[in-house]
Protein backbone atom coordinates (compact mmCIF):
# COMPACT_ATOMS: atom_id res chain seq x y z
CA UNK A 1 0.00 0.00 0.00
CA UNK A 2 2.94 2.34 0.76
CA UNK A 3 4.62 1.72 -2.38
CA UNK A 4 1.67 2.28 -4.13
CA UNK A 5 0.72 5.68 -2.84
CA UNK A 6 4.67 6.58 -2.86
CA UNK A 7 4.44 5.56 -6.55
CA UNK A 8 1.02 7.40 -7.17
CA UNK A 9 2.47 10.66 -5.35
CA UNK A 10 5.77 10.52 -7.73
CA UNK A 11 3.71 10.05 -10.69
CA UNK A 12 1.80 13.15 -9.73
CA UNK A 13 4.47 14.88 -9.44
CA UNK A 14 5.69 14.21 -12.73
CA UNK A 15 2.75 15.56 -14.43
CA UNK A 16 2.42 18.46 -12.28
CA UNK A 17 5.70 19.47 -13.35
CA UNK A 18 4.64 18.77 -16.84
CA UNK A 19 1.82 21.29 -16.20
CA UNK A 20 3.71 23.54 -14.72
CA UNK A 21 5.81 24.47 -17.92
CA UNK A 22 2.37 26.30 -18.77
CA UNK A 23 3.24 28.86 -15.90
CA UNK A 24 5.16 31.05 -18.44
CA UNK A 25 1.95 31.73 -20.64
CA UNK A 26 -0.56 32.66 -17.35
CA UNK A 27 0.08 35.96 -17.72
CA UNK A 28 -0.62 36.42 -21.35
CA UNK A 29 -3.33 38.20 -22.40
CA UNK A 30 -6.54 35.30 -23.00
CA UNK A 31 -8.35 34.93 -26.00
CA UNK A 32 -12.14 35.13 -26.52
CA UNK A 33 -13.68 31.55 -27.21
CA UNK A 34 -15.86 31.14 -29.87
CA UNK A 35 -19.41 30.29 -28.57
CA UNK A 36 -20.50 27.00 -27.74
CA UNK A 37 -23.17 26.95 -30.43
CA UNK A 38 -20.58 27.34 -33.23
CA UNK A 39 -19.09 24.01 -31.87
CA UNK A 40 -20.16 20.69 -33.84
CA UNK A 41 -21.12 18.57 -31.61
CA UNK A 42 -19.13 15.23 -30.82
CA UNK A 43 -19.33 12.31 -28.89
CA UNK A 44 -17.12 11.78 -25.93
CA UNK A 45 -13.33 11.65 -26.61
CA UNK A 46 -10.49 9.56 -24.71
CA UNK A 47 -7.05 10.89 -25.88
CA UNK A 48 -3.45 10.68 -25.13
CA UNK A 49 -1.75 13.80 -24.39
CA UNK A 50 1.65 13.98 -24.69
CA UNK A 51 3.71 17.22 -23.14
CA UNK A 52 6.64 17.92 -24.14
CA UNK A 53 9.16 21.02 -22.94
CA UNK A 54 13.04 20.69 -22.40
CA UNK A 55 13.53 17.23 -23.71
CA UNK A 56 11.32 15.92 -21.21
CA UNK A 57 8.00 13.99 -22.15
CA UNK A 58 4.78 13.29 -19.86
CA UNK A 59 1.89 10.85 -20.60
CA UNK A 60 -1.63 12.20 -19.62
CA UNK A 61 -5.30 10.86 -20.40
CA UNK A 62 -7.89 13.19 -21.71
CA UNK A 63 -11.51 13.01 -21.31
CA UNK A 64 -13.44 15.51 -23.61
CA UNK A 65 -17.25 15.85 -23.51
CA UNK A 66 -19.49 18.58 -25.37
CA UNK A 67 -22.92 19.43 -25.33
CA UNK A 68 -25.08 22.45 -26.39
CA UNK A 69 -24.43 23.90 -22.90
CA UNK A 70 -20.92 23.03 -21.96
CA UNK A 71 -17.42 21.84 -23.21
CA UNK A 72 -15.73 19.39 -20.53
CA UNK A 73 -12.13 18.13 -20.35
CA UNK A 74 -11.23 16.03 -17.21
CA UNK A 75 -7.03 15.34 -17.25
CA UNK A 76 -6.14 12.30 -15.64
CA UNK A 77 -3.12 10.65 -14.61
CA UNK A 78 -2.19 6.94 -16.91
CA UNK A 79 -3.61 5.36 -14.20
CA UNK A 80 -6.53 7.41 -14.19
CA UNK A 81 -6.70 9.48 -11.38
CA UNK A 82 -7.97 12.67 -12.05
CA UNK A 83 -6.23 15.56 -11.74
CA UNK A 84 -8.31 18.80 -12.79
CA UNK A 85 -11.58 18.79 -14.88
CA UNK A 86 -12.23 22.07 -16.88
CA UNK A 87 -15.51 23.27 -17.61
CA UNK A 88 -16.53 25.88 -20.04
CA UNK A 89 -20.06 27.13 -20.70
CA UNK A 90 -22.34 30.37 -20.96
CA UNK A 91 -21.11 31.57 -17.47
CA UNK A 92 -17.53 31.10 -18.89
CA UNK A 93 -14.36 28.60 -17.57
CA UNK A 94 -13.76 27.23 -14.75
CA UNK A 95 -11.88 24.30 -12.78
CA UNK A 96 -13.74 22.21 -10.51
CA UNK A 97 -12.95 22.89 -6.82
CA UNK A 98 -11.55 18.92 -6.41
CA UNK A 99 -8.56 19.57 -8.45
CA UNK A 100 -5.56 17.25 -7.14
CA UNK A 101 -3.79 20.97 -7.51
CA UNK A 102 -3.63 24.10 -7.99
CA UNK A 103 -3.19 25.33 -11.24
CA UNK A 104 -0.39 27.48 -12.60
CA UNK A 105 -2.82 28.92 -15.76
CA UNK A 106 -6.38 30.42 -15.51
CA UNK A 107 -9.55 28.21 -16.69
CA UNK A 108 -9.87 31.02 -19.41
CA UNK A 109 -6.50 30.17 -20.80
CA UNK A 110 -6.38 26.70 -20.78
CA UNK A 111 -10.01 26.97 -22.43
CA UNK A 112 -8.55 29.45 -25.10
CA UNK A 113 -5.98 26.92 -25.91
CA UNK A 114 -8.43 23.92 -26.50
CA UNK A 115 -10.86 26.71 -28.57
CA UNK A 116 -7.93 26.51 -31.28
CA UNK A 117 -7.95 23.29 -32.16
CA UNK A 118 -11.71 22.63 -31.46
CA UNK A 119 -13.59 25.03 -32.94
CA UNK A 120 -14.00 25.56 -36.91
CA UNK A 121 -11.87 28.85 -38.78
CA UNK A 122 -15.03 30.96 -39.14
CA UNK A 123 -15.82 30.80 -35.37
CA UNK A 124 -12.50 31.57 -34.08
CA UNK A 125 -12.02 34.56 -36.63
CA UNK A 126 -15.43 35.57 -35.40
CA UNK A 127 -14.22 35.37 -31.60
CA UNK A 128 -11.23 37.27 -32.77
CA UNK A 129 -13.27 40.48 -34.60
CA UNK A 130 -12.34 43.57 -32.81
CA UNK A 131 -9.22 42.32 -30.84
CA UNK A 132 -5.42 41.61 -31.35
CA UNK A 133 -5.61 38.07 -32.12
CA UNK A 134 -5.70 36.80 -35.18
CA UNK A 135 -5.63 33.21 -36.93
CA UNK A 136 -4.01 31.85 -40.46
CA UNK A 137 -5.28 28.66 -41.34
CA UNK A 138 -4.03 27.16 -44.77
CA UNK A 139 -2.97 23.82 -45.78
CA UNK A 140 -0.11 22.90 -42.98
CA UNK A 141 -2.61 24.15 -40.41
CA UNK A 142 -3.14 26.46 -38.19
CA UNK A 143 -1.08 30.07 -36.78
CA UNK A 144 -2.47 31.94 -33.91
CA UNK A 145 -0.87 35.89 -33.52
CA UNK A 146 -1.16 38.02 -30.50
CA UNK A 147 -0.62 41.57 -31.98
CA UNK A 148 1.45 39.81 -34.72
CA UNK A 149 3.30 37.61 -32.71
CA UNK A 150 2.97 33.97 -33.25
CA UNK A 151 1.61 32.67 -30.06
CA UNK A 152 1.09 28.98 -31.27
CA UNK A 153 0.69 26.63 -34.24
CA UNK A 154 -1.61 23.69 -34.79
CA UNK A 155 -0.60 20.76 -37.54
CA UNK A 156 -1.90 16.99 -37.92
CA UNK A 157 -4.87 15.48 -38.64
CA UNK A 158 -7.97 13.63 -36.37
CA UNK A 159 -5.70 11.00 -35.98
CA UNK A 160 -2.68 13.18 -34.49
CA UNK A 161 -2.62 16.67 -33.72
CA UNK A 162 0.35 18.95 -32.66
CA UNK A 163 -0.09 22.29 -30.66
CA UNK A 164 2.97 23.71 -30.76
CA UNK A 165 3.04 26.72 -28.30
CA UNK A 166 5.73 29.11 -29.42
CA UNK A 167 5.76 31.34 -26.45
CA UNK A 168 5.54 28.59 -23.67
CA UNK A 169 7.90 26.63 -25.30
CA UNK A 170 6.08 23.27 -24.98
CA UNK A 171 4.34 20.51 -27.66
CA UNK A 172 1.19 19.15 -26.83
CA UNK A 173 0.27 15.99 -29.04
CA UNK A 174 -2.96 15.01 -28.89
CA UNK A 175 -4.07 10.88 -30.03
CA UNK A 176 -7.20 9.43 -29.78
CA UNK A 177 -7.47 6.51 -27.32
CA UNK A 178 -9.95 3.12 -28.03
CA UNK A 179 -11.31 1.71 -25.07
CA UNK A 180 -9.41 -1.87 -26.33
CA UNK A 181 -5.91 -0.76 -26.40
CA UNK A 182 -5.97 2.17 -23.50
CA UNK A 183 -3.25 0.27 -21.93
CA UNK A 184 -0.82 0.37 -24.44
CA UNK A 185 -1.42 3.70 -26.18
CA UNK A 186 -1.11 5.21 -22.46
CA UNK A 187 2.69 3.33 -22.22
CA UNK A 188 5.05 6.23 -21.06
CA UNK A 189 7.46 4.88 -23.57
CA UNK A 190 5.42 5.31 -26.03
CA UNK A 191 6.33 7.89 -29.00
CA UNK A 192 4.58 10.32 -29.56
CA UNK A 193 2.72 10.77 -33.20
CA UNK A 194 4.36 13.13 -35.12
CA UNK A 195 8.37 14.35 -35.44
CA UNK A 196 8.92 17.65 -34.61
Amino acid sequence: MTMTLSRFVYQAGLIIAALLVLVGCAGQPVATVPSLATLPEMETQRQRLTFEHDDQRHEMIGVLRHDDKALRLAILSPQGQRLLTLIHDDSGSRFLQDAAFEPPFTAEWLASRLSWNLWPAPAIEQAFESNAWSLQEDETGRTIRYRQRVVARIIGNPACTLIDDVEAGYRLYIMPLSDSNSNSDTDQTAAPCLTP
